[in-house]
């Protein structure tokens, strides 16, 4: 049996990129399409880099495939936050019924970030606002990693503390 040699990935990806499009293009609309047809092709490079494809006359059914999964795991994500939001949705309620609550402890964690040095408020950014691993964030901020993750540790209980007591305007008065 003759060994066929397997196109690059980057002319793989232009070939087969306006059927996955098209193919997302007839389930979505808007910006998901783009979303997920990168999503398509960064796992069909995946699986050409792994060596996942064992014949490459068969790289278009590949390629289908994948979008089949990627569709199914949309379906069942849809599903589980419907059924998560049909479970809590009266918890959901009653927070919407206390917005002056939420507004004071917005005041409050914002208070309390103030009080916390730049380096941890970065930190805290980094890995709760922009979802960076401890790695990423030590790299950025020319840190370690396990000083990131000290540092962190040490801000989050700084934050708890803060939050369980009364804003300083407050018991200035």
């Amino acid at each position: 049996m003759a060994v066929l040699a397997v196109p690059d990935e980057a002319t793989q990806c232009r070939r087969y990129a306006p059927a996955v499009r098209t193919f997302w293009r007839r389930r979505l609309r808007g910006t998901e399409v783009d979303e997920l047809t990168q999503e398509t092709m960064l796992r069909f490079v995946q699986a050409m880099r792994r060596g996942a494809i064992a014949d490459p006359e068969r790289m278009g059914g590949f390629v289908l495939g994948i979008c089949r999964n990627l569709a199914r795991e949309r379906v069942r994500t849809a599903e589980r936050r419907a059924a998560l939001f049909a479970e809590f949705s009266t918890a959901l309620a009653s927070l919407e019924d206390e917005p002056e609550l939420a507004r004071y402890q917005f005041a409050q964690l914002e208070d309390c970030l103030s009080q916390i040095s730049q380096r941890s408020r970065d930190v805290i950014r980094h890995a709760y606002i922009d979802g960076h691993s401890a790695a990423e964030i030590g790299e950025r901020l020319a840190m370690s990693e396990g000083n990131v993750r000290v540092v962190r540790h040490r801000a989050l209980e700084a934050l708890r503390t803060c939050m369980a007591e009364k804003i300083f305007w407050e018991v200035a008065s």
